[in-house]
C-alpha cells in the first residue's frame, strides 16, 4: 500500500514532535482507520427500541402540531 520510503518520512516526521504533538497525530491517525462494527449481541437490549412508534394513538401527535403551529 505505502512504500518504504513513505513509511520512513512519517516515523522521521513524527520523531521530531513533542508528546502533546504525538497524541494528537495519533488521535488524527485513529479517526482515518476503519470503525470495527460491535457485535450486536452484546449491545444492551433496549425494549423501548421497538416500541417506538407503534402505537396508534395519532392524537398525541396531532396536539402537539396544534399547539406548535397556532
Amino acid at each position: 500500500m505505502y512504500s518504504t520510503n513513505q513509511n520512513q518520512q512519517i516515523l522521521e516526521a513524527i520523531s521530531e514532535l513533542s508528546q502533546q504533538q504525538i497524541q494528537i497525530v495519533l488521535r488524527f491517525i485513529q479517526t482515518l482507520q476503519p470503525k470495527k462494527l460491535s457485535n450486536p449481541t452484546s449491545t444492551p437490549f433496549d425494549p423501548l427500541a421497538n416500541f417506538i412508534g407503534a402505537t396508534n394513538h395519532g392524537n398525541l401527535a396531532q396536539q402537539i402540531d396544534q399547539d406548535l403551529y397556532e
